[in-house]
């Protein structure tokens, strides 16, 4: 709950640094705010998601699943939540269209992530039938 409240203030000063930044002439200045206090709230979530982490690794585990499936997933929430990231900003610097160019690139790279899952349910239906 601590790094919640943390995290809200933090980007409520962002916000209020970055209205007042563009306020003053000063656009540029504000995206760069922007990214560094993204960078910060995402280095301030490492251990939350440190911790996320090991439970998928505990349930992975205790499940038998095939680590290959974790791996894929976590690559892919990976690729979502930086892609997420990075068109947002993108979009607050007014590149709507760059921002919709990072979105594509990351559904590509989450298809091609998902393949080798694709193709092990491929092999599964195939041993199945006749």
């Amino acid at each position: 709950m601590n790094t919640f409240v943390a995290v809200i203030g933090l980007a409520l000063a962002g916000l209020l640094g970055s209205l007042l930044l563009k306020q003053s002439g000063l656009p540029p200045l504000a995206v760069i705010l922007q990214l560094a206090l993204g960078v910060l709230i995402i280095w301030r979530l490492l251990p939350l998601l440190g911790d996320v982490l090991q439970v998928f690794r505990r349930v992975a585990d205790t499940s038998g699943l095939n680590q290959l499936y974790l791996s894929v997933l976590l690559k892919i929430i990976a690729v979502s939540y930086v892609a997420e990231f990075a068109a947002g900003l993108c979009r607050d610097a007014g590149e709507s269209a760059l921002a919709a160019k990072v979105e594509l690139a990351a559904k590509v790279v989450v298809l091609l992530l998902a393949v080798p899952i694709v193709v092990n349910i491929l092999d599964s239906v195939v041993n199945i039938l006749p």
